[in-house]
């Protein structure tokens, strides 16, 4: 091969190897991958620690009248008389005159009955006479019972005693035309006016014990054990709306639970309620302030921190997630007073917004929150409304 021929096919693979070069001298290095750091979700939580601290409940309880009774027309008459002081919301002692009926017919009765008696006592008279007569007339080994007098005597004996008794009962209805207070007794309601026409069985009055008052005490099943313990030795207050407060003692506890809403009642007792200012009416919701025994390893924890199932967010020292279950106490405006089941006597860091997406076991980022939550986050007691949640609201640190 000549050189003029191979001249340019070397020039060619030159070409070839410089182009190739050049190629991979400007290939870009591969980028490599970029490890991005998983950001650990922030929570907002509030150290607690247990200390002793005394309960209170507050409760609702709905007022009843004490023998709350209708006094009615013992027998169909004028009305005679009425006291002019017998209003509704008077307060009227045993015994006490509220009005009068008219008399006339029951006295025409009572003297009728009267005669009657007197007159079966004249027959008895008269039969154990003739009685007697016969007796000496007759052989008693021959004589019949009928001949002796002797059913006569029984006859005229059961007439007596029916007149006697018919004298007794005109003589009370007689009496019960004076209508009195069967007891120490408010007057509810009054259906009558002055010389009002009655017939037996009108409503006059409407009358409750004056002496005390029932307060029903529904109970949920979750707070009974916690409140039956009180019970034994109770401090109880009822706070009226005017936020009086009256002392107030266990009547009874009713033996059966509600059909409607399976709960445990107490009954409690006011004295004297009608005697005080403002007075406790019947029909009304009162609040029940109950004070429980001293409690030792009880934790403050906000309101916001209990879930709708009424447990409690905690964040371990790994900076896991873990639900704890816990005994509500008692329950305010803010704050919520517990302790926990499990390890009670251990401060904790509770989570004092959980949301329902939360999962136990998670690794989170703790924030101390603010001392006071915001106005946009509304405190809502569990039981009553689920809470609204959120990861954004901080809370001081509060050591309990």
């Amino acid at each position: 091969m000549k050189i003029k021929q191979i001249i340019p096919i070397a020039l060619s693979l030159l070409l070839i190897v410089c182009a190739v070069s050049v190629v991979d001298m400007l290939e870009p290095e591969p980028a490599k991958p970029i490890i991005q750091k998983k950001d650990k979700q922030p929570v907002s939580v509030v150290l607690v620690s247990p200390e002793a601290h005394q309960p209170e409940l507050i409760l609702i309880g709905i007022s009843e009248a004490r023998w709350s009774v209708q006094i009615k027309a013992p027998s169909s008459a004028r009305l005679a008389w009425l006291k002019n002081s017998i209003e509704p919301g008077a307060i009227v002692e045993k015994g006490e005159v509220l009005a009068k009926l008219d008399t006339t017919h029951l006295a025409s009765q009572l003297a009728q009955t009267e005669t009657l008696m007197k007159q079966a006592a004249l027959n008895l008279q008269r039969e154990q006479h003739e009685q007697t007569v016969a007796l000496k007339m007759l052989s008693n080994k021959k004589s019949s019972a009928y001949a002796r007098r002797e059913p006569q005597i029984a006859a005229a004996k059961s007439e007596l005693k029916q007149a006697k008794q018919a004298v007794i009962s005109a003589r009370q209805h007689l009496n019960d035309a004076t209508i009195k207070a069967p007891f120490n007794a408010v007057i509810l309601s009054r259906t009558i006016s002055p010389e009002q026409q009655l017939e037996t069985g009108d409503i006059l009055f409407t009358l409750a014990s004056s002496d005390s008052l029932d307060i029903h005490v529904p109970i949920p099943e979750p707070q009974w054990n916690i409140i039956s313990a009180a019970l034994k030795a109770p401090k109880i207050q009822v706070i009226d709306k005017q936020q009086k407060t009256h002392p107030a003692t266990v009547r009874y506890i009713e033996p059966q639970v509600d059909n409607t809403t399976r709960q445990r009642q107490v009954v409690l007792t006011v004295d004297n309620p009608y005697q005080t200012t403002p007075r406790i009416l019947p029909k009304q919701q009162l609040d029940i302030a109950v004070t429980l025994a001293m409690r030792e390893a009880v934790m403050q924890v906000p309101l916001s921190a209990l879930t709708r199932d009424g447990h409690i967010w905690a964040v371990d020292s790994e900076d896991k997630l873990r639900i704890e279950s816990i005994q509500i106490l008692e329950e305010s405006i803010n704050s919520a007073y517990v302790i926990f089941n499990h390890s009670p006597d251990l401060p904790r860091k509770v989570v004092a917004y959980p949301l329902l997406s939360m999962i136990s076991g998670t690794q989170v980022s703790p924030e101390p929150a603010l001392e006071t939550a915001p106005e946009s986050i509304p405190q809502i007691v569990p039981e009553a409304a689920p809470k609204i949640a959120s990861s954004d609201a901080h809370i001081t640190e509060v050591s309990q």
